[in-house]
């Protein structure tokens, strides 16, 4: 079907605007969407990446593993996309000879489906009374367009809605579908609102690849009576359901927070009474987004690793016993050789695009962070595009960068434009190698992100804490090592 002027799709599926009062209804096959369908689904998309790969086992095979398992999982969001252009074009071509009587070009690939649909007129000689038309009811709010209503002589003066689909099969939930446009209580008929007719039947048109077509009429009284309920379930907010996470006492989460503020409030006390060049390299190097322990402030466990570091260091230059001096004799260890690093194979996932109204949100968010922010995520940019893995938001960004700049954006304001925060996660992760930090960045595909954000969400909660080991220089997350580089 082509999509009518007054839908638009949202996050939350597909909706449409009322002409006159300007409000906004779910759709019907938004509205029958929330029936779960789960199972059916998990089992059609492994039959469908199996197929892909038996079939095209040479395509695959020759990619890396992380590559070649990003090209599988695709597979069935490309058999959508495939299904539903058919779908398109055959029901274009569907409302253009119910109008006129006509067929106009099609592409050859659709041509049983057309010789299908010419048979289903001559066999059953549908009368069209409406084609095409975006359908309301006001009392339980909802919208949709149907295909067409008219009459047939097998029903005889009868109004029948009917659908065409293009689907393998018919299924029982097209009832309830075919029952909602008939209990609309008006539909829209140029710049005019009309009342909906009386709709005495349903009926679906399967139209075939092999030029065949099936015939199937649907219960619509007993589908009016399936849709009522899940409209009903449909207009309930699920957000609400979910009060919040459950967390131990707050003295339990914050004790070793506090265990770890009160030691490096000790050390710099110390340092004031017996060794005043260390504690004035730690007021040089404290930077002015670090609240002080003065001011009050309840510091994060990001924070708290952060100002360890720079008493570590301090502590190391100027031979405080909490830390192993550094003397003047100690020959410093030679920075590892860079690994020469390759071009990253395409990523199957950078096909899938994006609304701009989403890119626009994303953008406004790094605009709005502050100088040090963006100029440590253009710094990464800068690396993963060495990589020739572009991950900015220029052109048109794909649904993975957007979901990347979203999740950078992040964790670096988190960490104040630092970086530290972003590589422990990624090793936390098993995610950072020997490269550069924005040539892993690049590497990261959907569900890497998605980990990410997941990780980044549990330790600004206080799920998880981030600290710093003094012993051997290292961050950890949640009591796993994860080395800083």
């Amino acid at each position: 079907m082509t999509s009518p002027k007054l839908a638009k799709t949202t996050r939350s599926g597909r909706t449409y605007q009322h002409p006159v009062t300007g409000a906004e209804y779910p759709s019907v096959t938004t509205v029958l969407g929330i029936v779960g369908k789960a199972d059916a689904l998990k089992h059609w998309a492994a039959n469908e990446v199996a197929k892909y790969a038996v079939k095209n086992r040479d395509t695959w095979t020759r990619l890396d593993e992380a590559a070649a398992i990003d090209l599988l999982k695709r597979e069935p969001l490309r058999f959508l996309d495939r299904a539903a252009s058919r779908g398109t074009d055959v029901h274009a071509l569907a409302e253009a000879f119910a109008k006129t009587g006509t067929m106009p070009q099609w592409a050859d690939e659709i041509s049983g489906y057309v010789d299908a649909l010419r048979r289903f007129f001559d066999e059953h000689q549908p009368t069209p009374v409406l084609v095409e038309h975006t359908v309301f009811n006001s009392d339980i709010d909802y919208a949709g367009s149907f295909d067409l209503v008219c009459t047939m002589p097998v029903f005889g003066k009868e109004l029948v809605v009917l659908d065409y689909k293009t689907s393998k099969a018919v299924y029982p939930d097209v009832a309830a579908q075919l029952a909602a446009y008939a209990h609309g209580t008006e539909y829209v008929d140029g710049d005019e609102m009309k009342q909906m007719p009386n709709i005495a039947r349903g009926v679906v048109v399967r139209l075939a690849a092999d030029g065949t077509y099936q015939l199937v009429e649907c219960d619509i009284a007993a589908g009016w009576t399936y849709f009522k309920a899940v409209r009903s379930v449909f207009a309930i907010p699920t957000k609400p359901f979910l009060i919040g996470d459950v967390r131990p006492p707050l003295s339990t989460v914050s004790d070793s927070r506090q265990k770890l503020r009160e030691r490096l409030i000790a050390r710099l006390a110390w340092m004031r009474d017996n060794n005043r060049n260390a504690l004035n390299q730690v007021v040089a190097n404290w930077t002015v987004d670090l609240p002080t322990f003065k001011s009050g402030h309840d510091h994060s466990s990001i924070e708290l690793a952060r100002i360890e570091r720079i008493i570590i260091d301090a502590e190391a230059a100027h031979g405080v016993p909490f830390h192993k001096a550094v003397t003047a004799g100690d020959e410093q260890p030679a920075e590892p050789p860079q690994p020469q690093e390759q071009p990253l194979p395409p990523m199957a996932s950078d096909e899938l695009t994006v609304q701009e109204k989403e890119v626009d949100v994303v953008r406004a968010k790094l605009n709005a962070t502050d100088d040090k922010t963006r100029e440590t995520i253009r710094k990464i940019a800068q690396q993963a595009n060495r990589a020739k893995r572009n991950i900015s938001l220029n052109g048109k960004p794909s649904l993975r960068r957007v979901l990347l700049a979203d999740m950078l954006i992040d964790v670096v304001l988190e960490d104040s434009g630092n970086t530290d925060l972003l590589d422990t996660a990624l090793r936390h992760l098993g995610l950072r190698t020997d490269h550069t930090l924005g040539y892993d960045v690049g590497s990261l595909d959907i569900d890497a992100i998605a980990k990410m954000s997941e990780l980044h969400a549990a330790i600004k909660s206080g799920q998880l804490s981030v600290q710093y080991n003094t012993q051997n220089n290292t961050f950890t997350i949640g009591g796993q090592k994860a080395d800083k580089k």
